[in-house]
């Protein structure tokens, strides 16, 4: 499994507003719900329970908010952008413009650790990071992480 392959340009959303963590992670919920064929509701409560265990924030404005569902077909990632950075912790290291949310089948769960160590080791790069913080096209980032992931060069 290669995370190049399972973003859709369709699933990446720039320029979102969110208050809080949970107002985040409920409006990534709502976007990515019809694609996924699951009540926004359900996708956000998921995330929220497991963010309740630790944050997700894995620092440079940056969060993997991730869990397993019912009702989902293989691995399932959507990105997103805030205008303005959200506070996932109590931390500056925990506030957050840039999600990759990553679902999963409760049945997967290599797949969904390896989808999460692939995003991980992508964004370890801080030209990475500041590309995809800076890129205007849902297209274009899709490209970035394709490059990165296959070797390339920016």
């Amino acid at each position: 499994m290669k995370i190049q392959t399972l973003i859709d340009p369709a699933q990446v959303f720039l320029d979102l507003q969110a208050s809080s963590l949970e107002d985040a992670l409920t409006t990534i919920s709502e976007l990515a719900a019809p694609s996924l064929r699951l009540p926004a509701e359900v996708i956000a409560r998921g995330l929220l329970e497991r963010e309740a265990l630790g944050s997700t924030a894995i620092g440079g404005g940056f969060a993997i908010p991730h869990c397993k569902l019912r009702g989902v077909n293989g691995i399932a990632i959507t990105l997103a952008r805030f205008r303005e950075a959200i506070a996932f912790g109590p931390s500056d290291e925990e506030n957050v413009r840039f999600v990759f949310m990553v679902l999963s089948p409760p049945d997967q769960p290599a797949l969904h650790l390896q989808a999460l160590s692939q995003i991980a080791r992508t964004l370890k790069s801080e030209d990475i990071r500041r590309q995809l913080l800076e890129v205007d096209d849902p297209a274009d980032i899709v490209e970035v992480v394709r490059l990165v992931t296959e070797g390339g060069r920016l």
